[in-house]
């Protein structure tokens, strides 16, 4: 239905308390509708949703956040993000000509522009005023590295696109896309990213997937980032102690360091070779989506090169569901591990142990944070946190040698060795210094506890 110029679409209405529960209890999290709690505070934040080289000639249809949207290229090579459905009657844009300026609707030739503006309505007599009283329903898109991203959000409070310092940390870097499908819903992959004892199992024991140095059991810990928290495994292997901290960002990004480490060699490393978010489709589909980042200095993921990037391409095993099936059951990987658990995970019937705190940390930020922005509280924000502008994030990987005297120290020493190590990586990253600056100044830093703390 058209709706006045100055009148809100129903993706800016105002916040809305809960209305009920589904039948799991768990709506309040999990459900991403324009008028849902959960769907209004992940509107506040930019999302990526395809590859730029989706979009070619072509208007595409497309759900997002649960809304049925058409996303365009004009001639002129600006991208358009409006709703599906035509106002003047209904017709689905994706049949739409693409115009020197804006869309054209191939059933009476309305013209928009790509913030919604009606430019043209050809069969109107001149001096009809209705493309002056309405608009077609838009959103703003941005385009970095190769990836589309679409603030569905109040256009009030829309924040400037995040930069991580992740995209500049190496001379070189050269972050390549990807997208998959996930037929479930976005909380369940992010809570996979939350709970690093799945490595273990999962990736190493069951499958091939990690190097052997993910079969020794970890110490976990969750330490909180600004923006979220690291989620955290510290072991001991072949007489090293071993680290790997993957960045969990509100409210969906990850950042995660490589597979093939196999902590036979020391290193120091703050950054990451993976970089995704988990957009929301609608309460039952998500895009895996995001960068794996190629340069000289790393190179976490062995084998894989640009190439096996792409649309439904992972470059990790087990991550979609193109092998066979029976492939899948004998080595099962994470879309196999997170699908099955239901289109909506029943959360109801779980029982967490301990090695499931950082699955717990999440649900509770997530709930504070959707709460906050019913009450108006407008939510923290991945903005430029320091000097330079850009965005600072903590994950990081390492491996650095032990004496032989260090060689049996206990879980809790390995704990609490992991935990002031990236409190001194944290402290680090506020450093108003080059990036070798910052990470020679964190392994000092670490090294230093590694002698008091695992001894």
């Amino acid at each position: 239905m058209a709706s006045r110029k100055n009148r809100k679409s129903a993706s800016m209405s105002e916040p809305m308390r809960p209305s009920g529960l589904d039948t799991n209890g768990e709506d309040f999290l999990t459900a991403v509708g324009p008028q849902t709690p959960g769907g209004q505070y992940l509107r506040r934040y930019w999302h990526p949703f395809m590859l730029a080289s989706e979009l070619q000639d072509l208007p595409v249809a497309l759900r997002l956040m649960g809304e049925d949207l058409v996303v365009f290229r004009d001639r002129a090579g600006r991208i358009g993000l409006l709703h599906k459905h035509c106002l003047h009657r209904g017709t689905s844009l994706e049949f739409g000509i693409p115009a020197d300026k804006g869309i054209q609707c191939c059933y009476h030739g309305w013209k928009f522009d790509i913030d919604g503006t009606i430019l043209e309505t050809p069969a109107e007599p001149p001096s009809s005023k209705i493309k002056h009283n309405f608009k077609q329903g838009a959103y703003p898109v941005r385009e970095l590295h190769g990836l589309l991203f679409a603030y569905l959000g109040p256009p009030e409070s829309m924040p400037e696109l995040p930069v991580l310092d992740t995209f500049a940390k190496d001379e070189g870097n050269q972050p390549v896309p990807f997208r998959f499908h996930m037929p479930c819903n976005w909380l369940q992959v992010v809570e996979n990213a939350c709970d690093p004892i799945h490595n273990v199992f999962l990736h190493a024991i069951v499958s091939s997937q990690f190097s052997d140095a993910f079969k020794v059991l970890p110490a976990l810990d969750f330490v909180d980032t600004p923006m979220g928290f690291l989620s955290m495994a510290t072991r001991l292997v072949n007489g090293k102690v071993f680290v790997r901290a993957s960045d969990i960002i509100m409210p969906n990004i990850g950042q995660f360091t490589g597979s093939n480490n196999k902590a036979s060699d020391d290193s120091f490393r703050i950054g990451c070779g993976r970089t995704r978010w988990v957009t929301p489709i609608d309460d039952v589909n998500c895009h895996y989506i995001g960068y794996v980042h190629f340069n000289p200095k790393y190179t976490p993921y062995g084998q894989i090169q640009p190439d096996d990037l792409g649309v439904d391409k992972a470059g990790l095993i087990g991550q979609t569901d193109e092998r066979p099936y029976k492939e899948r059951q004998r080595e099962p990987g994470d879309y196999d591990a997170v699908a099955s658990q239901g289109q909506v995970a029943n959360r109801r019937t779980e029982h967490l142990g301990t090695t499931d705190r950082g699955v717990v940390m999440f649900r509770r930020l997530l709930a504070k944070a959707i709460q906050a922005n019913l009450q108006g509280e407008t939510p923290a924000l991945p903005q430029p946190m320091l000097w330079d502008g850009k965005t600072r994030t903590y994950a990081h990987e390492y491996v650095l040698s032990v004496t032989p005297a260090s060689q049996g120290a206990s879980h809790d020493a390995l704990q609490s060795f992991g935990r002031a190590a990236a409190l001194a990586v944290i402290a680090a990253q506020a450093l108003s210094a080059d990036d070798e600056t910052i990470e020679a100044r964190a392994k000092q830093q670490v090294l230093q506890l590694l002698k008091e703390v695992v001894s």
